[in-house]
């Protein structure tokens, strides 16, 4: 079964501008997002709230500003059933969105609105997520450099496809 959701990347700044700070709904700051990221699967806090939390406190991601956040960030989430959706745009499943607030290395937030329940579920520090929502499961190792498409594929996902080309090729001499 899917969890739909989506990542995005605003500064953090621009959450001062409303009441209810980071906790806003996404579809009022979507317009200031660095990227709207679809990812198709486990879109859940136990799990995606986790990856982005473990993600972000791996070396050097909470470090940058949010333009080469959101750059490691599409680079290292990856799997083959995510894509990039234009800003402002969310499908009609989503259940969550999630928002990692940028800006300051050391005040790094993350919120996760329920699209169903039309709520705030929380906005966290990396580190209180982990320790909240963290279970017995085999979660990405990005500390070691590794990415979503390697977990799932044991290695890069364009290698398959690359060693698969040279097989066929190779098969038709």
């Amino acid at each position: 079964m899917s969890t739909r959701n989506n990542i995005m990347v605003i500064d953090r700044k621009h959450s001062s501008d409303y009441e209810e700070g980071f906790a806003i709904n996404p579809e009022v700051v979507a317009d200031k997002a660095y990227v709207n990221m679809y990812m198709h699967h486990d879109g859940y806090p136990e799990w995606q709230g986790v990856q982005i939390a473990n993600w972000l406190q791996a070396k050097g991601n909470s470090a940058q500003d949010g333009q080469r956040l959101t750059a490691k960030l599409v680079h290292d989430m990856y799997y083959d059933s995510c894509y990039l959706q234009r800003i402002g745009h969310f499908q009609s499943d989503i259940e969550y969105i999630y928002i990692i607030w940028s800006g300051d290395r050391d005040k790094i937030h993350v919120s996760c609105w329920n699209v169903y329940k039309n709520k705030c579920e929380f906005v966290l520090k990396p580190e209180k997520i982990i320790s909240k929502y963290m279970e017995d499961m085999e979660y990405t190792d990005f500390t070691n450099g590794q990415t979503r498409d390697e977990q799932r594929y044991g290695e890069s996902n364009a290698l398959n496809h690359a060693k698969k080309l040279v097989e066929i090729l190779s098969q038709q001499n």
